[in-house]
């Protein structure tokens, strides 16, 4: 990298640490079991028909299970949940297990029953930009919590989870 190449990174970087983004967690049936991920990077995309995108920084691990997945679940987080964001965002951290709140939807993903909202979604396209792969994604169904929290929504900022309202 140029020196030039290497300060955009860097002050790329520290643009978006600054930029606060809601957190999502997505989850898969592999052949391998289930397999999860925590995403500051879903968005919205369309109504007709209802699609949502996000991206992974790798196409290998748990990363790579989801992009090969048929089907896979967007959970949109709350705040009471950062703690199963963090576990999802690491190597090696705790997944799935009994005390997260871990159900099995019919079709095969793992869901987070306490989650508000889980979009079921399958890839319309996967975009490679750069190490990183842009999902553009249909959402095929939609499930919400049996007792809605409406919790406070979870926050990545400044490398770390925060409830909106939290001080910065």
């Amino acid at each position: 990298m140029t020196p030039t190449t290497v300060d955009l990174a860097t002050d790329f970087k520290a643009a978006f640490r600054e930029h606060p983004a809601g957190i999502a967690l997505i989850t898969a049936r592999s052949p391998e079991g289930p397999v999860g991920l925590t995403a500051s990077s879903v968005a919205s995309v369309a109504i007709d028909p209802a699609a949502l995108v996000f991206s992974v920084t790798r196409t290998t691990g748990s990363a790579g299970l989801i992009l090969a997945a048929e089907s896979f679940l967007v959970h949109l987080l709350d705040a009471r949940h950062a703690a199963i964001a963090g576990a999802f965002a690491v190597s090696g951290g705790e997944r799935f297990t009994p005390e997260q709140g871990w159900a099995t939807l019919a079709t095969g993903e793992p869901h987070l029953a306490e989650a508000r909202v889980a979009l079921r979604c399958r890839s319309l396209q996967q975009v490679p930009v750069g190490s990183s792969m842009l999902v553009v994604s249909e959402v095929l169904d939609i499930h919400t919590a049996e007792q809605p929290g409406g919790g406070v929504p979870l926050i990545y900022h400044d490398r770390t989870f925060r409830a909106v309202g939290d001080p910065i």
